[in-house]
């Protein structure tokens, strides 16, 4: 198949265009190029089978901070790549966040069940999610939206040295303290980047359409011990904790059943293996 990936570059895409080059031909839409510009979208997507939508504002900190850009990029880009993959029947795997539940409002969380955004990137990509329905229901886009769990692990390109894990390990490496922000009992379902892709891959694999599917780590573990964990393998002494992100959210637990069902697939590397793995790269 023919298979365009925006933001096949970072940390997330390069796996993903690793995995499907295999066996399709894959073209990387990634910066300079924008997802803004329709014109050179139109011209990258156009004899394509497929398109995974990763190009995207994900630093939280950073669509904090900057709200209308993150509007502009994530938002009105993603309508982009639908009204475009719309006009030429192309399919959108759009990739969406698994933090779109938030603090759950049912759990286990499940696709068809309520979310609760509590940042500014997780309500632009629930918000990214209404608007490939919005052409589905308009237009027949052909989509899967698939939500994904906090991401860990190696990767071609290591661009994503804002999250807890990377930042751990970096400061364990260097003897320097581990910064916890909050009291560390925040837990997510962590999802090893070699586990993602190959979910990421099923869907083309599988020709799943017209789908939601959660793609998460089977285990719920805590920042604190992660950061133990992190202690326990490295040169430093001491955990610091700090205050707590303002719009971060304590717990989740993601239910999987729907990808098995769907796409014959579950995570398999445990997360102190992953981990252990990722430490030692």
């Amino acid at each position: 198949m023919k298979i365009l990936i925006t933001g096949g570059a970072g940390y997330v895409g390069s796996k993903l265009a690793q995995l499907l080059e295999k066996e399709h031909q894959v073209e990387i839409y990634d910066k300079p190029r924008d997802i803004l510009n329709t014109v050179d979208l139109i011209r990258a997507i156009r004899g394509k089978d497929v398109v995974y939508h990763l190009a995207a504002l994900a630093e939280l900190s950073y669509t904090d901070e900057h709200p209308q850009e993150t509007y502009v990029v994530n938002i009105e880009g993603t309508n982009n790549l639908c009204r475009i993959c719309a006009e030429q029947g192309v399919l959108l795997n759009f990739i969406s966040t698994c933090c779109i539940y938030g603090d759950p409002l049912e759990t286990p969380s499940t696709e068809d069940g309520k979310v609760n955004p509590t940042d500014t990137y997780a309500m632009s990509k629930a918000a990214g999610e209404y608007i490939v329905k919005m052409w589905h229901l308009a237009k027949g886009l052909r989509y899967n939206i698939l939500r994904l769990g906090t991401v860990y692990g190696p990767s071609p390109q290591e661009t994503r040295g804002d999250m807890a894990i990377q930042i751990f390990i970096r400061k364990a490496k260097k003897g320097e303290p581990i910064p916890i922000k909050g009291d560390g009992k925040q837990s997510r379902c962590f999802i090893h980047l070699e586990d993602l892709a190959k979910g990421l891959a099923a869907v083309t694999e599988k020709g799943v359409v017209n789908e939601t599917i959660s793609l998460a780590g089977g285990e719920i573990v805590s920042i604190q011990e992660i950061a133990e964990l992190a202690l326990k393998m490295g040169k430093s002494k001491e955990i610091v904790y700090l205050p707590i992100r303002k719009d971060d959210f304590k717990y989740q637990n993601v239910y999987l059943g729907k990808a098995k069902r769907l796409l014959g697939w579950s995570p398999t590397i445990r997360f102190e293996d992953g981990f252990r793995e990722y430490y030692d790269k």
